[in-house]
C-alpha cells in the first residue's frame, strides 16, 4: 500500500520542482525569443529590421504577439477574412506588409475596413496581391511607396484612390479583369496617375483595356500593358513619357491559330496593332521594348530611329518572316544587345534561311534568338549576315526541325559561346543520308508549330542565355545545345567545327551507341556532358576515354538496355576519366553489373537513385563492395533503390571520404548506426521518407561529425534517453512526421551539452498532458529554433486538444494550487527530518548504536520465546535401515542443529527419543504434535515405508487444523522424486520447506544449507494453501 500512494506522490512532487525552476528560469531567459518562437511565424533579424514570416500558417487574424519593432510582416495565403486599425495598432514600425492571397473564392472576399493602414507611417510597401478586393483600400499611409494590387477584382480605380500616397514609386493593378469572369474592362479615369510624380513603375496588364490610360505622369521609368486589348498606339500616346526605359505592349493583337488562352483578335485592317510612326519618338531613354504576340507584319523605321538606348528588342509571335529576310529596321539599332524574332512564322515551310544583310549593322548584338522559322537545312551562307558581329556569342536556332548542319559553319563567329539547336531533326548520320532527308526523304509533313506560352522568352537570363540549360552546365563556358533531335548514333566526323565547346547537351535523343571512345575526339575540351533520356549501352571500358578533361557526366534515365535481360553493363570506363568529378546514373533500373566494384579517384558525386540496390544488394549477388573503390567520393544519393535492409558488409564498405548520405525514399526498417564510426567525415546524412520505428542511437557511443540528420516520414514512436549525449557537431535534427507521443527532457541536452540549432517536430501526434511538462521546460531553457512550432507542432490526444498547437495549454494546470500547498509543506518537513537525523547521528552516533543493539536483542529474545508448547524443535523422520542415512542424520545434522550454534530445543530421534514399549503409532503422533517441524530426510526406498506415509499425513493434518506448514523435505540424494507431482507442487507452494544437499559441492555450499535448513525450521510458515484446506475441511 505505501507503493501505491508514493508512487503518485513522487511524481506530482516532481512536476512541482520542475515548474518551479521553469518558472524561476522565465525571467533568466531571453523572454523575447521564447515569445518569438510561440509565435506561429519565422523571425529573421538582420543588422536593422526585424522581419516576421507568417505566410502559409492557416492564420485566421493578425497575431497579437507580434513584437512592436517589427519592420517586416509577411501574413500571405492565410485565410484572414478581416482586417482593421486595430489589427496592426502596435506596428508602427512596419515598412513591408505582405498580405497577398488570403482570399477563398468560396468565401467573402478579403474585407479591409477603412482606415486600417493609416497608423503605419513607417509603411513603404504594401502587398494585396489576390484577395477579391473590390476598391482600393481607403486611408493608405502617406509614406507608402510599393502598392501591389494584382490579381483582384477591382474595376475602376479613380485619383481619389491615390491622393493619400504621393510619394507613391511602384504600382501593379494588373489581372484585374481577365476571363471570361469580366466581360467589361478596367476603368481608369482620367488624371487618375497624373498627380503621382514620383511613380515610376505601373503595371496594369491583363485589364482588357482598350486604349493606353490619358495623362500618365512623365516620371515613369516602366510601363507594362501586357495582354489587353490595345488596338493603337497613337503618336502623343506616350510622348510625355520621357524618362520611360521599359516598355510592354506583349499579347496586345496575338495570333489565335494557336494560342492557349481565351484570345480577341484585334478589330484593325491586318488584324495587327496599329503603331503611329511616331509613337516612339520621344522615347529617347528606352533600354526595353516588347512587342510579342501582336500580329506585326511590318516594322517601320521612324519607330527604332530615336531609341538611341534600346537594348532589349522582343519582338516574338509575329508575322515578321518577310522583316527578317528583308527588314530595313535592323539598320537603325547599332546598340541593341538582344534580340528575340522568334515564332514568326505565319505557317509556310522554307527549306533555307533567309537573313536579311542589315543584320551585319547589329554591331552590338550578344544574343539572338530565331526559333520556329521552320527551315530543312542550315548551310553556311544562310547565316552570312551575322559572321561580322564580334560581339555575337547566344545563338539560339531551337524548334526549327533542322535536319541538316555542318557544325563547322559556327567556326566563322568570332565569340560565340552558346549555340542552341534543340528540339529540331538532326541526326548526323553522314551528309548523304542528311542530304537525302533534306530533298524529301524525312520532310513529307507539315511539322507541327503549336506551342505552349505563347510570350515566352521574356524571363531576365533568357536575355542573356538559351532556354531549359541546367545553370551549372552554362558555369563550364561555351554550350552546344543539341537536345531533343533525332539523333541515333555519334559519328565524330559529324561532329567537328566547336571544339572549343565546354559543355554539350545531347539529352533526350535515341542515341543508343556502345561507346568505344572515339565518338567525341573533337572534343578536347568538354566538361560537361549530357546525355540523359537516351538509350545509351555502357558495355566498353574505354568509353569516354577521349574525354581527359570531362568533369560532369549525366547518363541518368538511360534504362533501356539495362532493363534487357543476359547484355554485360560495364562501368569500368570511369578508371580512365581523370577529372570526372560528378557522375549521374540516376534512374536507371540497373540491376547488375559486370563489374562487381566501382572504381574511380577522381569522383566527388555519385547520383545513383532510381536502381535496384535491393537486388544487387541481395545475399546471392556480390555487389557489397561496388563504392569501395571510389577513393575521393564526398557525396552519394541512393534514395529510390527500393531497399528494404542494407547488409552489414555495405556499411563497412562504404567510402570513408563521404560528407553527404542519402537513404531516403526506400523502405529501409532498420539502420546500422554504428556505421557511422566507419565514416569520420559524414556530414548529412538524409534516412526520411522510410520506415525506421526506433532509433537506437545514443551519439556518445560514436565519434561522429554528424552535422544534419534527417529522420522525417518513418515510423519512430520513441528516442532513447540522452539520444543526443556527445552530440557536438549535430546542428540540425529533423525528426517531423513520425509517430513520436511524448517526449522527455532527458531525450535531449541542455545548457553547454545543448548543440543542436534547429529541431524539426511538425506533424507528431503528441499526447499534450502533464507528462509533457519537461519538453516544455526543455522548449524554454534552450534556443532551439523548432519551425512551425505554434502551428505544425500539434497535439492528438487528447481529444479535446486535437489540431491545436502544444503550446495551447497553460502547463501551470499540471500543478493545482491545494496539492502545491501540500507538497511545500511535505518538502519543508522532509528537509527539517533530514537536517535533525543528521545531526543526532553526528552528535549521539555511540548511543544511539546502544539504544538500537539493544532493543535488537530484546525483540529477538522475545521471538525465540514464543510457541512454549513445542518441545522439540524438529522431528527428524530417516530411513534407519539405511546406514548412509543413519550417518548423516546423527553425525551430521544433529551435530550442526543440537551442537553447534545458538541451541533453543533439541531434535526428535527415532532411534534415541521413542518410548521403548509404546505402539509405534503413539510415539508418531507425540512427535509431530510436540515438534516444531517434521523433517523428512528423503532416500529411496524410504517412500515405500508405511510409517512414513502415516508420518506425512499427520503433518498435512497439522496444516488442516493449525494453519502451519510443519513439513520440511531434504533431498539426500539427487535422484530422488525427480518424477514426482508431488514434489514439483511443493517446490512451487512452500518453495523454503524443500532442500537438496550438497553432497559434491564445497564447505562453502554445506555452509548456506544449513543457515537454510535452521531457517526453515525456527521459523513459522504459514502456508498459501492453509486457508484454502481449512476451509475445504471446516466449511467456513
Amino acid at each position: 500500500m505505501k507503493e501505491q500512494h508514493w508512487c503518485p506522490l513522487y511524481t506530482s512532487f516532481q512536476r512541482l520542482l520542475l515548474l518551479l525552476v521553469l518558472l524561476c528560469l522565465s525571467p533568466s531567459c531571453s523572454g523575447r525569443t521564447w515569445a518569438q518562437r510561440k509565435l506561429p511565424c519565422d523571425v529573421i533579424s538582420l543588422n536593422h529590421s526585424l522581419a516576421y514570416d507568417c505566410s502559409y500558417r492557416k492564420l485566421l487574424q493578425v497575431p497579437h504577439d507580434i513584437s512592436w519593432n517589427a519592420t517586416e510582416l509577411d501574413l500571405s495565403s492565410n485565410q484572414i477574412k478581416i482586417l482593421s486599425s486595430s489589427s496592426f495598432w502596435n506596428l508602427q514600425n512596419l515598412t513591408l506588409l505582405d498580405l497577398s492571397y488570403n482570399f477563398n473564392p468560396q468565401e467573402h472576399p478579403l474585407k479591409i475596413e477603412d482606415q486600417t493602414f493609416s497608423m503605419l507611417d513607417q509603411l513603404e510597401a504594401l502587398l494585396l496581391d489576390g484577395n477579391g478586393l473590390c476598391t482600393v483600400p481607403r486611408g493608405l499611409p502617406s509614406g507608402l511607396q510599393i502598392l501591389f494590387l494584382r490579381y483582384n477584382d477591382i474595376r475602376t480605380v479613380t485619383p481619389e484612390n491615390f491622393r493619400d500616397i504621393p510619394r507613391i514609386k511602384v504600382i501593379r493593378l494588373s489581372d484585374n479583369c481577365q476571363g471570361s469572369v469580366c466581360n467589361g474592362t478596367l476603368d481608369i479615369a482620367n488624371h487618375t496617375f497624373s498627380s503621382l510624380t514620383n511613380l515610376t513603375n505601373l503595371t496594369l496588364s491583363f485589364n482588357r483595356l482598350k486604349a493606353i490610360p490619358h495623362f500618365l505622369p512623365p516620371s515613369l521609368q516602366l510601363l507594362k500593358l501586357e495582354r489587353n486589348l490595345i488596338t493603337h498606339i497613337h503618336q502623343h500616346d506616350l510622348s510625355a513619357l520621357t524618362n520611360l526605359n521599359a516598355l510592354d505592349f506583349s499579347g496586345n493583337c496575338p495570333v489565335c491559330s494557336n494560342t492557349p488562352f481565351l484570345c480577341f483578335p484585334c478589330n484593325t485592317p491586318n488584324g495587327a496593332l496599329q503603331i503611329h510612326p511616331d509613337a516612339f519618338r520621344k522615347l529617347s531613354q528606352l533600354q526595353e521594348l516588347r512587342l510579342s504576340g501582336n500580329s506585326l507584319k511590318h516594322l517601320q523605321t521612324s519607330w527604332f530611329d530615336n531609341l538611341t538606348n534600346l537594348r532589349y528588342l522582343y519582338l516574338s509571335f509575329n508575322r515578321l518572316v518577310g522583316e527578317i529576310a528583308n527588314g530595313d529596321f535592323l539598320s537603325v539599332l547599332p546598340f541593341v544587345e538582344v534580340m528575340d524574332l522568334s515564332y514568326n512564322n505565319a505557317g509556310q515551310n522554307s527549306h533555307n534561311l533567309k537573313l536579311s544583310k542589315n543584320f551585319s549593322k547589329l554591331a552590338s548584338l550578344k544574343t539572338l534568338h530565331l526559333e520556329n522559322y521552320v527551315f530543312s537545312a542550315l548551310h553556311e551562307n544562310h547565316l552570312q549576315p551575322l559572321y561580322s558581329l564580334a560581339n555575337l556569342s547566344v545563338l539560339n536556332l531551337g524548334t526549327n526541325f533542322i535536319y541538316w548542319t555542318d557544325l563547322s559553319l559556327f567556326e566563322k563567329f568570332h565569340n560565340l559561346s552558346s549555340v542552341g539547336l534543340s528540339e529540331n531533326s538532326l541526326t548526323f548520320l553522314s551528309k548523304r543520308a542528311d542530304v537525302l532527308s533534306v530533298n524529301g526523304y524525312g520532310w513529307g509533313y507539315e511539322p507541327d508549330i503549336d506551342r505552349y506560352g505563347p510570350l515566352i522568352h521574356m524571363d531576365i537570363f533568357y536575355r542573356r542565355h538559351l532556354p531549359n540549360i541546367k545553370p551549372e552546365c552554362l558555369a563550364y563556358g561555351p554550350v552546344l545545345d543539341l537536345s531533343k533531335n533525332n539523333i541515333f548514333h555519334i559519328n565524330p566526323d559529324m561532329l567537328q567545327g566547336l571544339n572549343n565547346t565546354a559543355c554539350l547537351n545531347l539529352s533526350s535523343n535515341f542515341i543508343g551507341d556502345m561507346f568505344n571512345g572515339s565518338e567525341f575526339v573533337h572534343f578536347s575540351k568538354l566538361k560537361y556532358l549530357d546525355l540523359s533520356q537516351n538509350k545509351v549501352y555502357l558495355r566498353y571500358e574505354h568509353a569516354f576515354s577521349e574525354l581527359a578533361a570531362l568533369e560532369v557526366l549525366d547518363l541518368s534515365y538511360n534504362k533501356h538496355y539495362f532493363l534487357v535481360a543476359g547484355l554485360n553493363h560495364s562501368l569500368a570506363f570511369l578508371e580512365n576519366l581523370g577529372s570526372l568529378k560528378v557522375l549521374n546514373l540516376s534512374w536507371n533500373e540497373i540491376s547488375t553489373l559486370t563489374d562487381k566494384t566501382m572504381s574511380s579517384s577522381s569522383l566527388q558525386e555519385l547520383n545513383f537513385q532510381g536502381n535496384r540496390l535491393d537486388i544487387m544488394w541481395n545475399e546471392d549477388l556480390d555487389f557489397n563492395n561496388l563504392f569501395r573503390e571510389l577513393n575521393n567520393l564526398t557525396s552519394l544519393d541512393l534514395s529510390y533503390n527500393r531497399l528494404h535492409h542494407i547488409p552489414s558488409e555495405v556499411y563497412d564498405n562504404f567510402p570513408k571520404t563521404l560528407r553527404h548520405l542519402t537513404l531516403s525514399k526506400n523502405r529501409l526498417e532498420y539502420f546500422n548506426w554504428t556505421t557511422l564510426t566507419q565514416l569520420p567525415h559524414l556530414e548529412e546524412l538524409d534516412l526520411s521518407k522510410n520506415q525506421l520505428e526506433q532509433v537506437a542511437l545514443i551519439f556518445s557511443t560514436l565519434n561522429s561529425s554528424l552535422r544534419l540528420l534527417d529522420l522525417s516520414h518513418n515510423r519512430i514512436s520513441q528516442l532513447a534517453p540522452g539520444f543526443l549525449r556527445g552530440a557536438r557537431s549535430l546542428y540540425v535534427l529533423n525528426l517531423s512526421f513520425n509517430l513520436l507521443e511524448l517526449i522527455n527532457q532527458t531525450t535531449f541536452e541542455s545548457g553547454a551539452e545543448n548543440h543542436l540549432q534547429q529541431l524539426s517536430l511538425q506533424g507528431n501526434p503528441l499526447h499534450c498532458t502533464c507528462d509533457l511538462l519537461e519538453f516544455h521546460l526543455w522548449m524554454r531553457s534552450n534556443e532551439v529554433e523548432l519551425p512551425l512550432l505554434a502551428i505544425g507542432v500539434t497535439c492528438d490526444m487528447p481529444m479535446e486538444r486535437r489540431g491545436r498547437s502544444v503550446l495551447s495549454y497553460d502547463i501551470e494546470e499540471c500543478v493545482k494550487d491545494d496539492n502545491a500547498m501540500a507538497f511545500c509543506i511535505l518538502t519543508l518537513l522532509l528537509v527539517v527530518h533530514v537536517l535533525l537525523v543528521s545531526l543526532t547521528a553526528h552528535l549521539f552516533y555511540w548511543d544511539l548504536s546502544y539504544i538500537l543493539d539493544y532493543c535488537g536483542a530484546k525483540l529477538k529474545h522475545q521471538c525465540l520465546l514464543q510457541h512454549t508448547d513445542c518441545v522439540y524443535d524438529a522431528f527428524v523422520m530417516y530411513d534407519t535401515t539405511d546406514p548412509l542415512a543413519s550417518d548423516w542424520v546423527l553425525n551430521h545434522l544433529r551435530v550442526e542443529l543440537e551442537e553447534r550454534g545458538e541451541r533453543v530445543r533439541p531434535l526428535c530421534l527415532e532411534e534415541r527419543d521413542w518410548m521403548p514399549g509404546m505402539p509405534i503409532m503413539d510415539n508418531l503422533s507425540n512427535s509431530v504434535r510436540q515438534s516444531r517441524k517434521t523433517v523428512f530426510v528423503l532416500t529411496e526406498g524410504f517412500l515405500l515405508r508405511g510409517v512414513v506415509k502415516m508420518a506425512a499425513l499427520l503433518v498435512q493434518q497439522r496444516l488442516v487444523e493449525e494453519g502451519v506448514d510443519a513439513m520440511v523435505l531434504v533431498l539426500l540424494q539427487p535422484q530422488v522424486l525427480r518424477r514426482s507431482r508431488i514434489l514439483h507442487l511443493r517446490r512451487r507452494l512452500c518453495r523454503r520447506s524443500v532442500l537438496e544437499w550438497p553432497a559434491t559441492a564445497g564447505p562453502a555450499a554445506q555452509r548456506w544449507f544449513w543457515h537454510h535448513l535452521k531457517r526453515a525450521i525456527r521459523k513459522d510458515q504459514r502456508a498459501t494453501h492453509a486457508s484454502l484446506h481449512g476451509t475445504y475441511f471446516t466449511g467456513r
